[in-house]
């Protein structure tokens, strides 16, 4: 019976120590706003890969010409100007280009290929589902274009019963769905397939973005493309989702360049 108050006072200890283990190992309180350091990194991480390596790297089918396409080995376009300009305003010195089918761009982003998708791509609720956006950095809009020798069709409603081709992946495809159920689409992977198809009048017309239509139709001069447009689109940066930090880095830095004159330069040599 005189051991027993020891024992008492050992169980005791033995408890408490217990209870401060437990409390070490416990998680911080969600209501602290404070965020585990793995969550912290994953904001981070595109922003602290360009600081170390200097290099942005951007998904783009470069099909689509004026805003990016190959001459050569080299990436040249509207899209290619700009976003030079704007890592440069993230601190990359070099950008790295990874040419995708369209189709291919926002499985190759959520697989990490490449830190976003630069590629004439329209900010849409159906893509938003899967990736973010940056804020828009050109508008557009889907207009038609045809042979320059036809009178026929001069709107939407005269590609009844007539084939259009689309480029699979794009706003095009879904867009005549849902508003026509007469009009044939023909879709081809990419745009200098669609703009073939049209030249080799294996179709009646195609449905494309209005500026890179119009570029198209100036440097060939057989096509034309009709005036008013089917749509009022915007084009945007594609980013991984959960990344706003990333978002309103690229943001910012678009900012700057139209700021400081370069954007109204980029604009000038491709557009006017």
């Amino acid at each position: 019976m005189m051991f027993k108050p020891k024992k008492q006072a050992l169980l005791a200890v033995f408890c408490m120590l217990t209870l401060m283990v437990s409390a070490c190992g416990s998680k911080p309180d969600a209501s602290t706003g404070q965020q585990a350091p793995a969550a912290a990194a994953s904001s981070n991480e595109i922003l602290s890969k360009i600081a170390k390596t200097k290099t942005l790297t951007v998904g783009t089918d470069a099909t689509f010409k004026p805003f990016e396409y190959k001459s050569g080995d080299q990436f040249e376009g509207f899209d290619v100007d700009l976003i030079r300009a704007v890592a440069k305003e993230l601190g990359a010195d070099k950008v790295d280009f990874v040419d995708t089918e369209f189709k291919g761009l926002i499985p190759g982003l959520q697989a990490k290929k490449f830190d976003l998708i630069v590629s004439a791509m329209y900010i849409t609720d159906e893509r938003k589902k899967t990736i973010d956006f940056s804020d828009s950095y050109f508008p557009g809009g889907l207009s038609i274009m045809v042979k320059k020798d036809n009178d026929t069709i001069k709107g939407f409603d005269d590609l009844a019963g007539k084939k259009a081709a689309v480029q699979i992946g794009t706003k095009s495809v879904k867009f005549v769905e849902e508003s026509r159920k007469n009009i044939e689409l023909v879709q081809v992977e990419k745009n200098t397939e669609m703009f073939l198809e049209l030249e080799t009048g294996k179709v009646d017309a195609v449905i494309t973005g209005f500026p890179a239509a119009k570029a198209y139709a100036k440097e060939k001069g057989t096509v034309k493309v009709l005036p008013q447009t089917l749509t009022e689109e915007y084009y945007g940066y594609g980013v991984r989702k959960d990344n706003p930090e990333f978002v309103k880095a690229v943001n910012d830095a678009v900012k700057k360049v139209k700021d400081n004159g370069k954007y109204n330069e980029i604009v000038k040599k491709w557009f006017e």
